[in-house]
């Protein structure tokens, strides 16, 4: 779901539908319990003890699917692009980047003439309060930067850099997540974040978002 031009995921997969039917269920539970024990004044020992199985069935229920789906939040990887990077020369390579959307829609390539040891894909991301990621809204994020890295940091001062825009670049919702952080209560963190590997021509890399930002690993 786009939104400012960052891409928010809302997973609605089975495991998902499976814990919210439990948290529903956990709840009528609950309700059911309570209220039977409510409306028993007077003191009957098999129909209390019939309310407090309710209550503690409802209670067992509910800490079963928060705690699947908090599992299912914490853990969900979004694949947000392909690298395959050619060398071509010492400390030059051809990048060929690949956007990802919806969980495994492949975009249009683009390929680029990379200067450095590494290649450093990059961009922003919304961390998210635990709660919202138990509400089936994944880690926020927006590919913005693809640029050469070099082993040594004397290279920068010697060296061309290469850097390139993706998707646009950074946006204003971006600059006021940031700017203004207190004003969001569900977000817990917006900043940068970034991958880089060495070229390898035999070798195409998946880059993913998870709850703390992007990582990549080999096909």
């Amino acid at each position: 779901m786009p939104v400012g031009g960052f891409i928010i995921p809302v997973s609605v997969d089975p495991f998902s539908l499976i814990a919210l039917a439990l948290v529903v269920l956990a709840l009528l539970t609950l309700v059911w319990g309570l209220a039977r024990i409510a409306r028993e004044r007077r003191f009957h020992f098999f129909r209390l003890s019939s309310g407090l199985v309710l209550l503690l069935i409802g209670l067992l229920v509910l800490a079963i699917a928060g705690w699947a789906q908090t599992y299912r939040a914490l853990t969900h990887n979004e694949w947000v692009a392909d690298i395959h990077a050619v060398p071509t020369g010492s400390q030059t390579m051809q990048v060929t980047y690949t956007p990802v959307s919806n969980g495994g829609t492949l975009g249009r390539p683009q390929t680029y003439t990379v200067l450095g040891d590494e290649w450093m894909l990059g961009g922003d991301v919304i961390k998210w309060q635990n709660w919202v990621n138990i509400l089936c809204v994944d880690t926020g994020y927006r590919v913005t930067r693809l640029m050469g890295y070099y082993d040594n940091p004397k290279d920068y001062k010697t060296k061309v850099v290469s850097a390139y825009t993706l998707d646009g670049g950074s946006d204003t919702l971006q600059q006021f997540l940031r700017d203004h952080p207190n004003l969001v209560p569900f977000v817990r963190a917006t900043y940068g974040n970034d991958v880089r590997m060495y070229p390898n021509a035999a070798a195409t890399y998946q880059v993913f978002v998870s709850t703390s930002g992007y990582w990549t690993a080999r096909q």
